[in-house]
């Protein structure tokens, strides 16, 4: 245990001395490959390595580092973005509020993860919050984050605030979704950052375990609309198994072409003790979900 301590005192001091205006300037590189630090503690368990890009494994309670490859490394975290979002919306939105949906939430890139609503639709924030977190959908993190922030520029500053605030020193947003952007990066540490305290509003926890979700808005001319949306967590919807003993407690998806297949999850062992594992950067989602089970099997 004192190893571990140590290293993550020493993991964590490494990230804290990065300058973010130096890294806002930083590009991700995709072609490095990284070795599993925690390997090389003398004395400490040997881990697998995992294929994926990156990943981390950390005690939720402690912040021991348990499995590092390429923690402090920036990525493209495609809609792990929205955990950002989520809180913000939680934060300083009201899930009362009923939302108007704009042209401009609608503007996205082609074949994006969407909900399908229209222009002048009307939704609550509480039923874009479940959108965002359970379908993944992009008109819903454009929608909140214009409601919430003014503007969608006003909402990125948020993020980036907040971010700092957290003592995320590796990341920087442009948007609210994670759609591809060069300057919209992050590291797996710093989405434990994020994640960890994602969990200080239930809300989040209670939305991110469902399998689905039914939202049920008005259009425009009044009339009703209702569409089921499955969850993109495959833990979730039966597609993939976590290991034996290991309870999936929620967590974000994402994927886009630069930032392969990533999740970040919270679950928790046998005992009740809680973990947060990141994998970022697998290359399908089968190999996604076997290497975060790998990472999982070593909590009990």
């Amino acid at each position: 245990m004192r190893k571990v301590k140590k290293l993550f005192t020493l993991l964590t001091a490494l990230y804290m001395s990065l300058m973010l205006p130096v890294q806002v300037m930083a590009a991700v590189d995709l072609n490095t490959k990284y070795e599993v630090d925690t390997n090389k503690i003398q004395g400490w368990p040997q881990a697998a390595d995992i294929a994926s890009d990156t990943g981390i494994l950390m005690d939720a309670d402690t912040g021991a580092v348990l499995f590092d490859k390429g923690g402090d490394q920036q990525r493209y975290p495609a809609s792990i973005t929205k955990i950002m979002t989520a809180m913000l919306a939680l934060k300083y939105g009201n899930m009362d509020d009923v939302v108007t949906i704009t042209q401009e939430n609608l503007n996205l890139e082609e074949g994006s993860q969407v909900c399908g609503f229209w222009a002048g639709d009307q939704v609550t924030m509480d039923q874009l919050l479940h959108c965002l977190l359970v379908y993944s959908a992009n008109d819903a993190a454009s929608a909140i984050a214009e409601h919430v922030g003014g503007t969608t520029d006003k909402f990125v500053e948020m993020m980036n605030s907040f971010a700092a605030e957290l003592g995320c020193t590796g990341t920087h947003f442009t948007n609210p979704h994670g759609l591809q952007d060069e300057n919209h990066y992050t590291t797996p540490y710093d989405i434990y950052l994020m994640l960890k305290e994602a969990l200080n509003y239930p809300e989040f926890t209670q939305i991110t375990q469902s399998g689905s979700y039914t939202v049920e808005y008005t259009h425009a001319d009044g009339s009703s609309a209702s569409t089921t949306l499955l969850a993109t967590d495959h833990y979730l919807t039966g597609e993939a198994t976590p290991p034996k003993n290991v309870t999936i407690l929620g967590g974000k998806t994402g994927t886009t072409d630069n930032a392969g297949n990533c999740l970040a999850l919270l679950s928790q062992n046998a005992y009740g003790k809680p973990y947060i594992s990141i994998v970022m950067g697998a290359s399908t989602k089968d190999e996604l979900y076997e290497q975060m089970s790998s990472l999982l099997q070593n909590i009990n």
